[in-house]
């Protein structure tokens, strides 16, 4: 596994647009870049299909500069993707090479297609149901350009942990889902790790609370020495729906989470490197994105929490035994 691979250029590049002019002349330094986008998975969830049309980028001078996906294999002007099929260290190349001014971005701004271009299909009823993206818009973070002197292409990947980013609208999905920025993240390949391995099959049932077939995720948690720190489950205190609830003490959110499969295996594909504690548990069956959850326990059992360290550029396997 390895999240340097070649990915298949889907199309031309198109041209890249700018609004207002630099104010930097012939001073100015430039580097050519790509976007990808990926995913963790969600709970019970077989497609979550969103229709990517372009990126709109704020740099620290004050322009913003707007970027069309690549047309895909049937010359649509846009990339209708399931995420569900980019999973782990697997991506999906949206831009394959622009030419963009060095520096600070301040955010970027993923536009997608209105309407019924967007869906989630549930596994538990095979039923479609509508994806809303808020204004067709997903407000992201920063990020950093840097200048090149050869034609070496930085390669950012759009993670999307679908597990804080989409959330149930209405009662049983029947009024559709919300896909929202939280829990989506922009990473610098050139700075990123790679994580994945087993977990024994023994843990499975081995804490409280746990069924043996649900249930079984790992969760990663930024910074080492988090002893004194409950770890949290998913939820997001910023959300207006947030009701309010929250651990007792202090508490640290997981960075991303990802399911166990029926094999034992879990992935996570894109992490900036650094140090973060892994933690396994057997009793974390749908995880609310917004509200705290105090009945799953992680780690459960409660050894089952580690530090690590992720260097870039590297992938790491862990294995969680009982």
């Amino acid at each position: 596994m390895t999240i340097y691979k070649t990915l298949p250029v889907l199309a031309v590049a198109t041209l890249l647009s700018a609004c207002g002019s630099d104010s930097s002349g012939d001073s100015t330094q430039y580097a050519k870049v790509s976007f990808s986008v990926s995913d963790a998975p969600v709970d019970s969830m077989s497609e979550v299909v969103v229709a990517f049309d372009k990126l709109e980028l704020k740099h620290e001078n004050g322009n913003s500069y707007i970027i069309d996906v690549d047309h895909d294999d049937e010359g649509n002007d846009y990339q209708q993707l399931d995420l569900l099929d980019y999973q782990g260290t697997d991506a999906a190349l949206i831009i394959t090479e622009h030419t963009l001014p060095a520096g600070v971005y301040k955010e970027m701004i993923v536009h997608t297609k209105p309407g019924d271009m967007n869906w989630v299909k549930d596994d538990d009823t095979s039923g479609e149901y509508d994806l809303k993206i808020p204004s067709n818009k997903l407000r992201l973070g920063g990020f950093e350009v840097t200048p090149e002197d050869d034609n070496t292409v930085q390669g950012f990947t759009i993670e999307f942990d679908l597990r804080q980013s989409l959330v149930e609208r209405g009662n049983a999905g029947k009024n559709g889902y919300n896909l929202k920025p939280h829990g989506v993240k922009i990473v610098d390949n050139r700075q990123a790790a790679s994580l994945w391995g087993k977990v024994d099959f023994a843990l499975f049932d081995a804490g409280e609370g746990c069924a043996y077939d649900t249930g079984n995720f790992v969760y990663l948690y930024p910074e080492h020495v988090l002893g004194d720190y409950q770890l949290a489950d998913n939820f997001d205190p910023l959300d207006e729906d947030f009701n309010g609830d929250l651990p007792v003490g202090k508490y640290v959110l997981p960075y991303a989470s990802a399911a166990v499969d029926q094999d034992g295996d879990y992935a996570f594909g894109y992490i900036p490197a650094g140090n973060y504690v892994v933690a396994f548990t057997c009793n974390a069956v749908d995880d609310d994105p917004i509200q705290y959850d105090s009945e799953i326990i992680i780690a459960n059992p409660e050894n089952q929490r580690f530090e690590i360290t992720l260097d870039k550029m590297q992938e790491k396997i862990f294995n969680f035994t009982l």
